[in-house]
């Protein structure tokens, strides 16, 4: 079985057609059936049903694809990490950021990376914590901004800052209180993505029902134009929001007593954190943490 095979197995399974994958391998539909054909042959077993408009794996083509990508992630993973090995660092390094960073840290560490790593190839997967988390686990990610993780002997995990969490919204919206406490967030309509959510009620049932959550939104530049346009308040942490907060735009409001924070820590994989460019990325993240969300240098909160 060559390489080749594998790509192309995986290409048809993924598609669901023949005539589909052949065109985006940019291969002829006949040469690629006879790949698959070859395949089966060899196996002894049918990878595929055939049906009139496509095909459909079968159990034994379920199982091949689980291995055919272990294969290819095994292989991209080599090659990263020997194209990594040189006095320049170079490969391609995925990184994942939660949404409520993204706007906030992304810009300043892709530029960075553009200015001192030019050989390094960056590329940035926006996901919830929990997702992000599985993904370095997984391999598909080498190094990640997780929200409060749990720990992991496959994962080396670096402190970045920690921050309280803050009832934000326009000025005219916010609750007149000298002090803001969980218990007072019961009854304002809140749009809060799903990770403060869980961040916020520790993942109890009945903490979620005391909150009035009128829109559970994944993207925070969304959460941002329904806090300028509506009524409506969020919770994140001010840095979130910085630009506005100081234009006075939004207020933000730090949640008092038994409210959690969120810690935020890079982790990379154990297999590869002493790779040059996994060192010098992870440089470039702590610098940019440090000069946009340093509680040293925080926009003020009331």
């Amino acid at each position: 079985m060559e390489f080749k095979s594998v790509k192309f197995f995986i290409a048809v399974a993924e598609s669901g057609n023949i005539t589909r994958a052949a065109e985006q391998l940019g291969i002829v539909q006949p040469a690629l059936t006879r790949q698959i054909n070859q395949l089966e042959e060899e196996f002894g077993v049918r990878l595929f049903n055939r049906l009139p408009r496509g095909v459909q794996l079968t159990a034994a083509g379920r199982e091949f694809l689980e291995h055919c990508r272990r294969i290819i992630d095994d292989i991209e993973r080599a090659r990263h990490e020997i194209t990594a090995q040189g006095s320049q660092p170079r490969g391609v390094i995925a990184l994942g950021s939660t949404t409520t960073l993204g706007r906030v840290l992304m810009p300043m560490v892709v530029g960075e990376c553009l200015r001192e790593l030019p050989e390094v190839s960056l590329k940035v997967l926006e996901a919830r914590s929990v997702r992000l988390h599985e993904q370095l686990l997984t391999g598909a990610l080498d190094m990640a901004i997780l929200t409060n993780p749990v720990g992991s002997y496959q994962l080396s995990m670096q402190p970045l800052v920690s921050e309280p969490l803050c009832l934000v919204g326009r000025p005219e919206h916010m609750p007149r209180l000298k002090k803001l406490t969980l218990a007072d967030l019961a009854g304002m309509p809140l749009v809060i993505t799903p990770g403060m959510r869980a961040l916020v009620t520790g993942g109890d049932p009945r903490a979620q029902r005391r909150l009035s959550v009128v829109a559970e939104v994944e993207s925070i530049e969304t959460i941002r134009c329904l806090l300028l346009a509506e009524t409506a308040l969020t919770i994140v942490p001010a840095s979130a929001f910085a630009e506005d907060v100081q234009a006075g735009r939004l207020q933000a409001l730090a949640l008092q007593g038994s409210a959690p924070q969120r810690m935020l820590v890079l982790a990379s994989r154990t297999d590869n954190v002493d790779l040059p460019a996994i060192r010098h990325l992870a440089r470039i993240v702590r610098q940019a943490v440090q000069q946009t969300m340093d509680p040293a240098s925080a926009s003020p909160v009331v």
